[in-house]
């Protein structure tokens, strides 16, 4: 069954497009929630949210926003017009286990790994080439960078944000709203609302609402 994309103001949308070229799934629509640059593919069905028309809401939809406060206020607005259920797509050339579980609305990019027994909350973003290790668990609205590495046991909370090639060890947490930046290597409990950056990592900034200044 199609599709729809909703919120296309992320340059990040093009790989969302090239993971459904992929997976051979149609998108109904496009929908452009916000005034500034749209990146849906050439040719494509681009609709403005004010002009979305009752048989659209009947499809699953996707937000493909990386920042997750973004994420949450577009797919509240997205349910507030109508659409009832959140799309889960999966890049085929992605590598999940069996045992492994993506709840709906979650997006996983191209060549992630994710591995046993790991729970991924609803709304997720798993980037590029991410590796998440087994027993993993994400609350809803995380954002995983490309190429972060995520070890077994790790607990990642509500709306946080683990930055490009960052390193979580094994068995930690990152708070809820926190943010670990690029190529950090975290190697002890990350509070909510704090970001932190190095290697090791250490707090650079505490009590921040989250990534880009928004909370989820």
């Amino acid at each position: 069954m199609p599709i729809v994309i909703y919120g296309i103001g992320s340059p990040i949308v093009a790989d969302v497009a090239e993971t459904c070229l992929r997976l051979a799934l149609t998108v109904a629509a496009w929908i452009r929630n916000v005034d500034g640059p749209a990146h849906a593919p050439p040719g494509t069905h681009v609709v403005a949210a004010r002009d979305i028309s009752p048989d659209l809401t009947t499809h699953d939809f996707l937000v493909p926003l990386f920042t997750p406060g973004h994420r949450h206020a577009a797919s509240q607005e997205a349910m507030r017009l109508g659409f009832a259920r959140a799309a889960t797509v999966i890049d085929p050339t992605a590598v999940l286990a069996s045992s492994a579980a993506v709840a709906a609305g979650s997006y996983v990019n191209s060549m992630a790994n994710v591995g046993a027994s790991t729970r991924i909350g609803g709304f997720g973003f798993i980037n590029r080439g991410a590796s998440i290790g087994h027993h993993v668990v994400m609350e809803e609205f995380v954002s995983i960078g490309p190429g972060a590495i995520i070890a077994g046991g790790v607990r990642i909370g509500r709306g946080a944000v683990i930055g490009a090639g960052a390193i979580i060890l094994p068995e930690q947490e990152v708070g809820a709203n926190a943010v670990v930046g690029a190529g950090a290597v975290v190697t002890r409990p990350v509070a909510p609302h704090t970001l932190v950056t190095g290697n090791p990592a250490r707090v650079r900034e505490r009590d921040i609402p989250g990534y880009h200044g928004e909370t989820v």
